[in-house]
């Protein structure tokens, strides 16, 4: 996990290994591309990424403020990123001005990205997570009620293959497994009654 996360730094690691730039914590946003990080908005929060001057001249016109891009300050992304805490004070005061649907409506006529960061009831209600059928349902059959987990991201050929059971309660297959490790009716009943052991299920 640790080799993970050390492989997902990506730029913010080259720049380490090769030119001895340690980076500071930059919240969402990125090192060498401004904007490029979220925003909050009038009811929630979106990404916003303008990887390049096109894409920050978009931008602009979609703020409504294209005289951002004419700034001589702003007007390529090695400005940008020098002059970051004064653009983003414009681009912070602006993105909370209208929802996030309004600026998500408005980018898809434009070259820059724009995304909304999702609760985790948006994130459920997602289309895709609808047609992935990602969340499963299981009974558990101890108390006699469905639970909802969520399942495996990855399928094969359209297919989950994986069987998807109910969170074990308290107990539920201690007697099981005492069996398969040779334990005998005798000796397990001798356990639950000094309260060695709880089982959920009846001794058979």
């Amino acid at each position: 996990m640790f080799s993970t996360q050390l492989s997902i730094l990506v730029n913010v690691a080259s720049n380490y290994l090769n030119s001895g730039i340690i980076a500071k914590p930059l919240g969402s946003s990125h090192l060498s591309i401004v904007p490029y990080q979220a925003f909050q908005t009038s009811n929630g929060y979106i990404v916003i990424a303008a990887n390049n001057d096109t894409q920050f001249w978009d931008l602009s016109e979609a703020v409504g403020w294209p005289w951002l891009a004419s700034n001589p300050m702003f007007s390529t992304n090695e400005l940008r990123v020098e002059n970051r805490e004064e653009l983003l004070k414009h681009l912070i005061e602006r993105f909370a001005e209208e929802t996030t649907e309004y600026w998500i409506d408005i980018s898809s006529s434009y070259s820059f990205t724009a995304t909304p960061i999702n609760n985790v009831q948006q994130a459920f209600q997602h289309p895709q997570a609808i047609h992935s059928e990602i969340v499963k349902t299981v009974h558990n059959e101890i108390d006699d009620i469905d639970i909802k987990v969520v399942g495996h991201p990855v399928k094969f050929n359209g297919k989950d293959p994986n069987q998807y059971t109910a969170p074990p309660v308290l107990g539920q297959h201690t007697i099981g497994i005492l069996k398969d490790l040779g334990y005998t009716d005798e000796e397990i009943e001798t356990l639950l009654r000094k309260n060695v052991i709880q089982s959920a299920t009846e001794l058979q």
